[in-house]
């Protein structure tokens, strides 16, 4: 009997050591979870995760978990704080996919950003961003937000009477990708109005015209000087040379970016990225940007994918999706010297071309 109670005894033991150390796994959520050694008032932290850290479940108390660190140590944190092994999957498949994917736009986070693993406030959170951090742009989706009813929303009918019920509308979604001083390489989808978008100095002229969706630079040019008649490097057959490396030393002008932007006009929510395209070169007689090419009514998708010229007089190219009458279709567009054109053997949209000057 004796001996059956001692075997039952070890079984017992060597289950709950085997719970112990074969507990579910979880990942630190933030840059930075404590992890204290009660859940008491007065209490000591026994040690710090960095985020997608890896803990072993222990045991739960409510909102609390007991889990044990790479390190061993043992202790007590939120939650909240963690991910489970599901989601830590799936914020690690959106930040390898992220890393593939062209950027469309520098922003920075405005605030404090949640950033979530798929579009929508409902959906999982897998990072949060403070406020002035560094983001790549590279994809746009909307999603449904119904905001919440009023507090006196059971009220009865008659206190309601004439009491608009809040409305469902769609939001702007973006993916975005930050590479972090405490977690490395992070990517999620944020809020369009959380974002503040870092324009070039170039172009904020033009930014009161319409909102930027992103925008890429094509090419450079030789800056020149006022009136000195020197051509961009992109220069039709006939025009002046480009100006020779004396000549652009003595003008210290330096070199101008020339520019594609896509943007958009109209409420947020929209299904289409952007609706228009502009190309902005620079004029060096003029000392200023100028439209070179502008297309309206369009319906595109992001990412869009650019090809800019290797060297002065080098051609630069773009391509994206568009959502047409037919459906999608892929664009593609090539930029010679000043001019672009349509090259993916489709029929021109009907649209006018784009004149010099300052104007969208």
């Amino acid at each position: 009997m004796a001996l059956a109670c001692a075997a039952v005894s070890a079984c017992w033991l060597a289950a709950c050591a085997k719970s112990e150390e074969h507990g579910e796994e979880a990942f630190a959520a933030d840059r930075s979870v404590t992890v204290w050694s009660s859940q008491a008032q007065v209490r000591q932290p026994v040690a710090t995760l960095r985020y997608g850290e890896r803990v072993e479940i222990l045991e739960k108390k409510n909102d609390q978990l007991r889990v044990r660190t790479a390190l061993a140590a043992i202790g007590w944190t939120d939650e909240k704080a963690l991910m489970d092994s599901a989601l830590w999957r799936r914020a690690r498949a959106l930040a390898d996919r992220a890393a593939s994917l062209p950027v469309q736009a520098q922003a920075t986070a405005d605030k404090l950003v949640n950033a979530h693993v798929e579009p929508g406030r409902k959906a999982p959170r897998v990072y949060q961003f403070r406020g002035g951090t560094a983001l790549e742009v590279l994809e746009h989706a909307t999603a449904e937000f119904v905001p919440e009813a009023s507090e006196d929303a059971a009220a009865p009918k008659d206190r309601d009477a004439g009491r608009e019920q809040p409305e469902a509308r769609n939001e702007d979604w973006m993916l975005v990708r930050a590479n972090t001083e405490t977690a490395g390489n992070v990517a999620g989808w944020v809020l369009r109005r959380f974002v503040k978008y870092e324009i070039p100095a170039e172009l904020l002229d033009y930014s009161n015209q319409y909102r930027f969706v992103g925008w890429f630079e094509l090419s450079r040019v030789p800056a020149g000087t006022p009136g000195s008649g020197a051509a961009p490097a992109l220069h039709a057959p006939g025009a002046p040379p480009a100006p020779s490396e004396e000549q652009e030393a003595a003008n210290s002008g330096g070199q101008k970016p020339q520019f594609l932007v896509a943007g958009i006009q109209g409420p947020e929510g929209e299904d289409c990225a952007f609706t228009l395209l502009r190309v902005y070169t620079w004029g060096a007689e003029r000392q200023r940007y100028e439209t070179a090419f502008v297309e309206s009514n369009l319906c595109g998708s992001l990412p869009i994918r650019v090809h800019a010229a290797t060297a002065p007089g080098g051609n630069a190219s773009f391509s994206f999706t568009n959502q047409g009458k037919a459906g999608a279709e892929q664009r593609d567009y090539t930029m010679h010297q000043t001019s672009v054109h349509r090259t993916d053997h489709h029929p021109p949209a009907k649209g006018r071309p784009a004149g010099r000057g300052r104007g969208a």
